[in-house]
């Protein structure tokens, strides 16, 4: 992938185009971006007074931005579900940055690598030392981004009262803003949606995701709107409204494939299956567990078991950002 071009070639400007591109799903035009300013900082690193020091404190503004840029590779990784990839050098960049958002941002993307990798206990370790620094800050963004993470953490481990409480907590300060980022309270919404269908809420939670996907529809995020589409067919699937539940699963299975979000794609085979099993197409229903299948190849059950069990109104199937 070439090199993209900063309007002014600096750091910050690598740094600015990278979350502007992240913000909007295009997740590799981000992490090359990215790239460029840790290069960027990298380069201004090679004279020997400005090596990068592994205490915490004195460090210079070469030595902040190689962080900087580090803990924002991390987040295209956790993006294209790199979880393993995302957690590297993230525990480094806690130890030796001075800088407090620098630390909240790398504690924050690594407890979400954790929560990834079924690392519970330390991803909340990870998202408090976040939320901690976010206080530090007195920051209401970084807060609001903590109790969003708490959350997700809580609902990956079915704790659904708790998970509602942070995203509830989280979308208050959001509201609260002066200026109102559209964006992250869709996130919210469509999160708040998503725990409320796990809870058996399913209109209550269609419709705040409906409302997300207004609004990143609006805003253009492929990433967002591939994600609410695919949790409308979650949550109408569980109403037997299978049309409307098909309809909205295609939407998302084609946005996840041509941007390769591969955790959605498996999702979406699982739910078009389902949904062709519950309207008796057989011949649709085997098209996708057949596709399903063929990513898990240790599981030869797998199609089989899904053709003979509904399991929808027990299975969750996504981690909510």
């Amino acid at each position: 992938m070439p090199t993209p071009k900063a309007a002014d070639g600096t750091f910050e400007a690598f740094i600015r185009k990278g979350h502007d591109l992240l913000k909007a799903g295009d997740l590799h035009e981000a992490m090359a971006a990215f790239k460029s300013a840790r290069a960027d900082a990298r380069r201004r690193l090679k004279t020997p007074a400005s090596k990068p020091r592994r205490a915490r404190g004195g460090t210079n503004p070469a030595d902040e931005q190689f962080n900087k840029a580090l803990a924002s590779i991390s987040a295209c990784h956790i993006e294209l579900g790199e979880y393993d990839k995302a957690s590297r050098g993230l525990r480094e960049v806690i130890l030796r940055s001075s800088d407090d958002e620098t630390i909240c941002a790398a504690a924050y993307n690594l407890s979400i690598a954790l929560r990834r990798l079924s690392q519970f206990q330390k991803a909340f370790t990870y998202a408090r030392k976040a939320f901690e620094k976010s206080k530090v800050l007195k920051d209401v963004t970084w807060m609001a981004r903590c109790y969003n993470l708490i959350g997700n953490i809580h609902l990956v481990q079915s704790h659904l009262d708790k998970a509602l409480q942070h995203y509830r907590k989280a979308l208050a300060l959001r509201l609260s803003e002066k200026v109102t980022n559209e964006f992250s309270v869709a996130i919210l919404r469509d999160n708040i949606g998503y725990c409320l269908m796990l809870r058996g809420e399913y209109d209550a939670g269609i419709d705040s995701v409906r409302q997300a996907l207004d609004a990143v529809t609006k805003l253009g995020s492929k990433k967002c709107i591939c994600e609410c589409a695919h949790d409308l067919s979650f949550g109408l699937m569980q109403l037997r409204r299978l049309d409307e539940a098909e309809t909205y699963g295609k939407m998302a299975l084609e946005i996840a494939e041509a941007e390769k979000y591969h955790d959605i794609v498996k999702n979406c085979f699982y739910l078009l299956g389902e949904i062709n099993y519950l309207k008796g197409d057989e011949k649709a229903r085997d098209h996708y567990f057949y596709r399903l299948q063929e990513l898990y190849p240790n599981l030869p059950f797998l199609r089989d078991f899904l053709c003979t069990f509904d399991v929808s109104k027990i299975i969750a199937l996504r981690f909510p950002q």
